[in-house]
């Protein structure tokens, strides 16, 4: 072997050393760098050169600079990286909801307790002011907490819609980065070499993208990654990006919809193509938890307002008017999808506060038939003839004509709850009594009695005197204007009779020519049968089959199911990402103590080639020293 040659195996050694010496610095400044991954020279032998003794080496060559990585590692990192950021927005928002409610002596529910005791108390003082400012103040308050509640509701809506906002513009601006760094990493292609620092760069965007928004990625193979939406829309292609934006959506306005513009083509993407990531966990918490919480706020107010009203309207207040309406509320309303190329316009009105449900609905027209479907569970009802009620509402066709794929959304569990306010005047409009009377006549013999007796409209000739006679062999007959006068009618006892807009059921028998004298009531301000019925409405299944009290007490119960719910899905997704980071890092990750050792295992390498070094110039220079002899 010459001199040269020990030079140059040297050298190389030297070289080497120095490369793995620079590689590990790197390693260590970028131990808290997010997303690097930990770099290492690979090493390649030289070769040699035949002698008479063999072959001798010429060192060590530093072939490249490669990364620890593994891409189905990388992979797993992604996908969990998607899911927990879309479980950990969801239950961050559910858990603002469950506050709200979080009360239980301030809200809703103690609000409507206080009403009813308010109307306990008129039962017993109907004659009395101060009860009856009580039961108005009451009302009011009790309005003021759902007003309160629906618009803390619709605030979170709002912000859920600025986060959406901030979380499109970051998704944006990351995919323009990718994109410019698929170009820089396309320009490296041709060196032969890993650019290792912008391969790290590119899946950390990617890795940022998918806290965002769920994607599926390709590598090509020059380094470039392509990215693709979950429903399989291009988002990245080389230095090709897709811009997204948040525009209102078809069907309702009112709301936000994510949309994707690629390739000069727009295309909305619904919660279900989104996969996940922040942006599908906020639109889910916004279209089905905050939705279900303020359709079911709707449904109570609606169903509500409607009982006290109803009720209202059949009682007499202490002049002997009609009672007042106790509440206002927002209107069910029907509107056209921007789609729409029909004329077809709806109308629609609450027909029974009792069979409102939690619920908006969507009016189809395809094949010349419609169909309304219920959207808080999908069921769907066909319809031959308008108007048409559905759930308590009634539905009309108040113009025009759809054509095929028209729709048409009819909001009423989201909008009873707004605009919800106590509207009665004073205490002296509350219908504490009733417009008729009973009397049961003196000289009756027998023991029939009055079991109960109710208003069930305001009919005309509602105040009109009504005699019913029985003739004590189980017959009896009725006089009166507005009844017609009939006779020779069968009586049972507990049988229910019913004219003008009253009900009375009676129970005993009744003797010859007894009487029951139905009359106007003679001093309405001393009369508590109204009230009492205002009362029994706290205990009457008015809410699609459930109390007041219980139908609050469902929609708190269902806001802490989601959120327990969403909090079992966050703890589990954010294991499995953690899990996921654990084990890319196991490959991947920088430990300094690994790399201290590394580095003083290649300053002895250096040390010892520079060494080599030294003792070829020995070498060479004895030989200098021999040829001048």
């Amino acid at each position: 072997m010459s001199v040269g040659g020990l030079f140059n195996t040297g050298t190389s050694a030297l070289r080497a050393a120095y490369a793995q010496l620079q590689t590990t610095g790197h390693n260590i400044a970028n131990v808290n760098t997010p997303g690097y991954s930990r770099q290492e020279v690979e090493l390649a032998t030289a070769g040699g050169n035949i002698s008479g003794g063999g072959w001798i080496g010429r060192g060590v060559d530093a072939v490249t600079v490669s990364r620890r990585y593994d891409r189905f590692l990388q992979a797993e990192v992604i996908g969990g990286t998607a899911a927990s950021a879309s479980d950990k927005v969801r239950y961050e928002q559910l858990g603002t909801l469950d506050r709200m409610f979080a009360s239980t002596e301030n809200g809703i529910g103690a609000a409507i307790d206080d009403l009813t005791s308010g109307f306990a108390d008129l039962v017993n003082r109907p004659f009395d002011s101060t009860a009856r400012s009580v039961v108005v103040n009451r009302a009011r308050t009790l309005a003021e907490r759902i007003s309160n509640s629906f618009d803390n509701l619709d605030q979170l809506r709002e912000n859920v819609n600025q986060r959406l906002m901030q979380d499109v513009h970051s998704l944006n601006a990351s995919l323009a980065q990718l994109g410019a760094i698929n170009d820089r990493i396309a320009k490296t292609a041709g060196t032969g070499q890993p650019p290792n620092d912008l391969l790290d760069q590119r899946d950390a965007l990617v890795e940022k993208i998918n806290q965002t928004l769920k994607t599926t990625q390709y590598v090509n193979a020059d380094g470039t990654v392509s990215l693709f939406s979950a429903s399989g829309q291009a988002m990245v292609v080389g230095n090709t990006v897709a811009t997204f934006e948040l525009r209102n959506d078809e069907l309702d306005p009112s709301r936000l919809q994510l949309a994707m513009t690629t390739s000069g083509n727009s295309i909305a993407l619904p919660r279900g193509m989104l996969g996940g990531g922040e942006i599908e966990g906020l639109i889910r918490f916004r279209d089905d938890d905050l939705a279900a919480a303020q359709a079911r706020l709707g449904q109570l107010a609606g169903a509500l307002a409607e009982a006290y009203n109803t009720q209202q309207s059949l009682g007499r207040d202490p002049s002997g008017a009609a009672g007042a309406p106790l509440f206002g509320y927002g209107t069910a309303s029907v509107g056209p999808a921007s789609t729409n190329t029909g004329s077809a316009a709806f109308s629609v009105a609450v027909s029974s506060g009792s069979q409102l449900q939690a619920s908006d609905y969507e009016i189809d027209y395809n094949g010349g038939a419609y169909s309304i479907t219920r959207m808080s569970d999908g069921t769907t009802t066909s319809i031959s003839s308008w108007p048409a009620t559905i759930d308590g509402l009634t539905l009309n066709l108040s113009g025009g004509t759809a054509q095929n794929g028209d729709r048409f959304l009819v909001k009423s569990g989201s909008a009873f709850a707004s605009d919800f306010r106590a509207v009665i005047s004073s205490g002296a409009r509350i219908a504490s009594g009733l417009a008729v009377s009973t009397q049961l006549g003196q000289a009756n013999t027998g023991d029939i009695q009055v079991d109960a007796f109710s208003v069930t409209s305001n009919d005309a000739n509602l105040s009109q005197p009504v005699t019913i006679t029985f003739d004590g062999a189980g017959h009896y007959s009725v006089s009166g204007t507005g009844t017609g006068n009939p006779s020779g009618l069968a009586y049972t006892p507990g049988m229910t009779i019913s004219y003008n807009g009253w009900s009375v059921r009676l129970d005993g028998s009744p003797g010859a020519n007894d009487t029951l004298a139905l009359v106007p009531t003679a001093n309405p301000a001393n009369d508590n049968r109204n009230a009492r019925a205002l009362v029994e409405l706290a205990d009457q299944r008015t809410v699609a089959g459930d109390r007041f009290s219980d139908a609050f007490a469902q929609m708190l119960s269902d806001i802490g199911v989601r959120t327990q719910s969403a909090q079992a899905a966050n703890t589990m997704s954010a294991q499995v990402l953690s899990d996921a980071k654990a084990a890319r890092s196991s490959v991947s990750g920088v430990n300094l103590d690994e790399e201290a050792a590394r580095l003083l295992q290649y300053q002895q390498a250096y040390q010892a080639a520079a060494k080599l070094l030294a003792t070829a110039q020995t070498v060479f220079q004895t030989l200098l020293d021999a040829s001048s002899l």
